[in-house]
């Protein structure tokens, strides 16, 4: 029996729209149900954050059911936030319904379920036999568990941890067996050792054949199997064994990364507790929607990114941001998920949805930077890659030439072929940088330094110049009155009082000022009755019978009054010290005139000083400050945070243009804004850092490297972790390198050492040494919390 379509009450809109980005609600079922027999139904509730399933069991496997679920369920988490009915067809633009349309499948429409916050589909007919199931309605909630490439990797490291204690266990026993008298049981203890300990790197190299690809594993592979054909069993095991513990270590290492980072997503609280239907309920994290009412309690950690609505507190960001002091928060500020409220109780709504918190993005950019590689890694992967078919041509020439053509014994000279195989292996040199970046990048992020990639720490480290954009960076962002002074019997209160009024319904940075500092010192002047602004010059107001005039000279000589001589001593005097002067004139009745003059000025942060200073430390000259401000302002900044020069009245191509002359000069050079602006001049840099990335979805986008606390204290610790990252890769390069070549002159010279006889055994030891020590040495950088100066 036919449908009909739903009237246009029940039409359902999708939060928010996503017009071009392909299906709408309806469309994602709609298609799911058509190619999926045995599905009668699908319905998604929002609210809840729930998935339904009706099926009938006896023509859908279970694991295709799971299958189809994780697969709805992941297209709406990443393209349908909210769901609910609207009273006009137009409200949406993507839903179905909203020229009454109604997806047909066999010739019938579906039948819909129209409520709010769900939406459903299912088949025109509907066999008894149906069961149902019910799925969250993300694949997995959000932070929860592991990928499952994640869960492989976590699977593979413990399988690779019990193969390499059964290697040594099977070499152990065959050196027992060897000295009770069974050298043939020795033998085979020593061959299955080499089996276990290799079992890994045999998958890798069949699986990496299978595409025409060779690799270090392969080396590995032939060293051991042709020691153990020319009666090196132990060896093969021994070499096995330590080729093993090496790849398990690197696992071990990519897992402590994983597990900083997974730090940082048990920060979130699983549960949440909202305001529905008139009543406190306890729900999953996930299940928040925007706009509700989350109630946190003193001491528990923020489900959600929201802001406070009701209630006061101080909120513990050093998770996120690295700040050591908690910050306060009330009505109209922004908290986050993941965060600490440590004392009051506060009342929230919620900004976005669990998976898009800043939380969730900072986890996604720190794993996107763990997945690009910098151009060191890049190299080393390039090199092992094309090394390795050199490697093997020169041991096969080895193998064939002294016999063949010199007239050597073939057993020697194979024995030196395979030693080859094992010292040239550029194993060490391979791992030794990504060991080291991730480690950094893992560090950074805990302290609230994210880099988008492995190229921007290593960038970072070789920078030697760098700008500074002024206001938000250097500067607070914000005007605040620094100086008040009053003539001819004002006082301070009076003038900044009648100052207040004039400006207090104006929503200009300097009027704010004005206010903010007047109700700091508890005036509360009447607002102005009338007010004429003079564009760029000031104001003229009255309030009762009293006129008021507040502005530059400028404005006072347009009105043809004469201002005192130390009024415009004391605004010259201001000026000059990069603070913005206003003259106030009152004139409360006839022959009656009072003057003032107010002194404002963007601050510069505490922490500027000193993060100069040590900037200049760690070898970075010139520092340069760049900004659209007058000359006068710009160079009162630089001499208080003793930059090494300062450019004024520049436009944003300026700014590009100087950041390429510092790069031309100095080589690489880093930009330093707020995210916001200076798009242009962080993109020109080798390297852009944005400010007060926590929240700002400009910074998170626009810069290479996001410190996620307004606070430049972070700075210093970036450049020094980037130096120090530097360095250890130069040192695991050096080592890697340094090994190999001394390896390889020991193949060919060896047999003039004492130690001769031993060349395969040294070989292994010094090849696999090399490795762990690299591993080793790259892990250190997991150490260590920010304690730069704020």
């Amino acid at each position: 029996m036919s449908v009909p379509a739903p009237r246009a009450p029940e039409t359902l809109a999708v939060h928010p729209p996503i017009v071009g980005e392909g299906e709408g609600c309806l469309e994602i079922i709609s298609d799911r149900l058509r190619v999926s027999p045995g599905v009668v139904a699908i319905e998604a509730d929002f609210r809840d954050g729930t998935l339904t399933v009706r099926y009938e069991p006896a023509i859908v496997e279970p694991d295709q059911l799971n299958a189809l679920a994780d697969e709805v369920g992941a297209l709406f988490a990443q393209r349908v936030t909210a769901c609910e009915r609207r009273e006009s067809l137009g409200s949406c633009e993507e839903c179905a319904l909203r020229l009454g349309r109604v997806p047909v499948v066999d010739g019938e429409p579906y039948r819909v379920t129209a409520e709010p916050w769900r939406i459903g589909l299912s088949r025109g007919r509907v066999p008894p036999e149906t069961a149902e199931l019910v799925r969250p309605l993300a694949p997995k909630p959000w932070g929860a568990k592991m990928t499952p490439a994640e869960q492989e990797s976590v699977s593979r490291g413990r399988a690779m941890a019990w193969m390499t204690a059964g290697c040594l266990a099977l070499t152990i026993a065959g050196m027992v067996l060897e000295r009770t008298g069974s050298p043939r049981a020795a033998g085979a203890a020593w061959l299955a050792a080499a089996f276990v300990g290799g079992w890994f790197a045999l998958r890798s190299t069949i699986a990496a054949l299978s595409r025409l690809r060779f690799d270090v594993n392969l080396l590995m592979i032939l060293a051991a199997a042709g020691a153990a054909a020319i009666g090196y069993a132990f060896e093969a095991a021994v070499l096995m064994f330590l080729f093993s513990l090496s790849n398990t270590l690197e696992v071990y290492t990519m897992g402590r990364t994983r597990r900083a980072l997974h730090a940082l997503l048990k920060l979130r609280p699983a549960r949440a507790l909202v305001w529905r239907g008139g009543r406190e309920v306890e729900v999953a994290a996930e299940s928040v929607a925007v706009g509700e009412r989350v109630i946190v309690r003193p001491g528990e950690a923020i489900p959600i990114d929201g802001v406070v609505q009701t209630g006061e507190s101080l909120v513990d960001q050093s998770n996120l941001t690295g700040e050591s002091v908690p910050v306060p928060r009330g009505p109209g500020d922004r908290v986050f998920a993941g965060t600490l409220n440590q004392h009051g109780a506060l009342e929230l709504r919620s900004t976005r949805a669990a998976g898009d918190t800043t939380l969730a993005r900072i986890v996604t950019l720190v794993q996107e930077a763990q997945e690009q590689k910098s151009r060191t890694e890049e190299l080393a992967q390039w090199v092992g890659r094309y090394y390795t078919i050199v490697v093997m041509i020169g041991a096969g020439l080895m193998i064939v030439i002294p016999p063949f053509v010199l007239g050597r014994p073939f057993g020697a000279s194979f024995y030196r072929a395979m030693t080859l195989l094992v010292v040239a292996s550029p194993c060490a040199l391979v791992i030794a940088t990504p060991a080291t970046v991730l480690s950094a990048i893992a560090n950074a992020a805990r302290n609230g330094i994210l880099f988008k990639g492995g190229r921007f720490l290593e960038a970072l480290g070789r920078v030697r110049a760098m700008a500074f954009d002024k206001t938000g960076t250097l500067t607070r962002g914000r005007f605040e009155v620094t100086d008040v002074a009053g003539f001819d019997g004002a006082s301070e209160d009076e003038v900044l009082a009648a100052a207040a009024a004039a400006e207090k319904r104006s929503q200009h940075p300097l009027a704010q000022a004005v206010v903010r500092a007047a109700a700091a010192r508890g005036l509360s002047p009447t607002p102005a009755e009338q007010l004429t602004s003079h564009l760029g010059k000031g104001v003229v107001a009255r309030v009762g019978e009293t006129r008021l005039a507040i502005g530059t000279p400028e404005l006072f000589e347009q009105l043809g009054t004469a201002v005192p001589p130390a009024a415009l001593e004391h605004a010259a005097r201001y000026a000059a010290d990069a603070k913005t002067a206003m003259i106030v004139r009152a004139e409360p009745g006839p022959g009656t005139v009072r003057w003032g003059v107010i002194a404002a000025s963007d601050q510069v942060r505490p922490a500027a000083p000193d993060t100069v200073t040590a900037l200049h430390r760690l070898g970075i000259t010139p520092i340069v400050l760049l900004s659209g401000d007058t000359e006068a302002t710009v160079e009162a900044i630089a001499r208080r945070v003793a930059v090494d020069r300062h450019h004024g009245a520049l436009l944003p191509q300026d700014k590009v243009r100087i950041v390429g002359d510092l790069e031309r000069q100095h080589g690489a050079v880093a930009m330093v804004g707020d995210g916001v602006n200076d798009a242009p001049a962080l993109a020109r840099a080798t390297v852009g850092v944005a400010m007060g990335g926590i929240g700002s979805d400009a910074a998170m986008e626009s810069a290479d490297v996001v410190l996620m606390a307004d606070d430049l204290g972070a700075l210093p610790y970036a450049v020094g972790l980037a130096q120090r990252a530097r360095r250890v890769v130069i040192q695991n390069v050096s080592i890697a390198s340094g090994v190999m070549v001394a390896l390889v002159l020991w193949v060919f010279f060896g047999h003039l050492t004492p130690l001769g006889a031993l060349r395969l055994p040294v070989a292994v030891s010094g090849h696999e040494g090399s490795t762990v020590v690299v591993i080793l040495n790259g892990l250190r950088l997991l150490g260590g919390r920010r304690t730069a100066p704020r």
